[in-house]
């Protein structure tokens, strides 16, 4: 080994020497020994070295430990285990070389003996484990139990047979009580459905009412501007009549006023003329006179067309009170009238 090497090679190739040389890796290949050696950190050169150098002691240690061990075992171990084949060191020629396959064991009489009685102890233990174990399992039952088996399954027939007419009866009932709940619920559901139905036909009906209250409502909407209308033209036209029948009044009290005037010249023509016919009167005239006829008797009364109706004959008393004094009080108004009308002429 140069003395140019570092320490740490040194020690790193002393452990690889001693690590080709222990018995426990002489079984691995050379290869996977030199990859180890790789994974460690040396070089190609360093695990040259360590082989060689592994070689030679190996060489030296194989005569040195055969002696030692034919002297510990002794001549009577010889028929125990083969003979070991000597170790040879490699051959210096890097990676490629690999060491010889060692040759197997030759087996004695001893091995063979041992196997049997190992192999025949195994083949009773398993024996006596079926014994045991499997043979009262495949045994057919004797004839006690197979009586007690089959009371316990008679027993269990009966009890299962008790159990499913019991769930029968109550199966039954249920599914009459279901029948009668649902008779029920059908009943039901009939008077709903001719609840639902009389609701239907209500609901139409006051659809139609409605309908045909509507319709009257729009025909009243459209009657009532209507009869208004006819209303307030019958109204004009009454008002139109009273205002008329106002202003042949007026005519009536104004011919009035000047009837004394005239009746006096008509009186003195007539005594002048006391033998000519007298003229026909006008209606207008006529009518004056009608109409003013009672005040020449000192009275005044209510014209025949203003008067009321005569009263029902059984309250005889109270219609003739109630008549006088309607009279004095129509009489009241006539004069007053008449007085007004006198007092607008002048």
């Amino acid at each position: 080994m140069p003395d140019s090497t570092p320490p740490d090679r040194v020690q790193l190739i002393q452990n690889a020497i001693l690590f080709l040389n222990d018995p426990k890796t002489q079984n691995s290949s050379l290869t996977s020994r030199v990859q180890f050696l790789e994974s460690k950190g040396l070089t190609e050169k360093e695990i040259e070295q360590a082989i060689r150098e592994a070689g030679d002691a190996g060489t030296a240690g194989v005569v040195g430990e055969g002696e030692v061990e034919r002297e510990r075992v002794g001549p009577s171990s010889a028929y125990g285990r083969p003979p070991e084949r000597p170790r040879v060191p490699a051959p210096n020629y890097g990676y490629g070389y690999t060491y010889a396959p060692p040759e197997p064991p030759k087996r004695d009489w001893r091995d063979l003996f041992i196997m049997a009685m190992v192999s025949g102890g195994v083949v009773y233990g398993l024996t006596a484990l079926a014994r045991k174990y499997l043979l009262p399992h495949l045994r057919p039952p004797s004839t006690t139990a197979f009586q007690s088996t089959s009371s316990e399954l008679t027993s269990k027939y009966d009890e299962a047979a008790r159990l499913l007419n019991e769930l029968t009866e109550e199966t039954s009932k249920a599914q009459m009580s279901i029948e009668e709940d649902r008779e029920k619920v059908n009943q039901v559901v009939e008077e709903v459905e001719v609840a639902v139905k009389g609701l239907k036909a209500g609901e139409e009906r006051w659809r139609d009412e409605m309908r045909d209250m509507r319709g009257e409502v729009e025909s009243l909407k459209e009657l009532v501007p209507r009869m208004i209308e006819k209303h307030m033209q019958s109204q004009s036209s009454a008002l139109a009549d009273l205002q008329s029948e106002i202003r042949s009044l007026k005519t009536l009290l104004a011919s009035r006023s000047q009837l004394p005037a005239t009746g006096s010249v008509a009186g003195s023509g007539s005594e002048s003329r006391s033998g000519a016919g007298s003229p026909a009167p006008t209606p207008t005239a006529a009518a004056a006179n009608a109409l003013l006829g009672p005040r020449a008797g000192g009275k005044a009364g209510i014209p025949a067309w203003q008067m009321a109706p005569p009263p029902p004959p059984t309250s005889t008393t109270h219609t003739s009170s109630n008549s006088t004094s309607t009279n004095g009080s129509g009489s009241g108004e006539d004069t007053s009238e008449m007085d007004k009308g006198k007092g607008k002429e002048e």
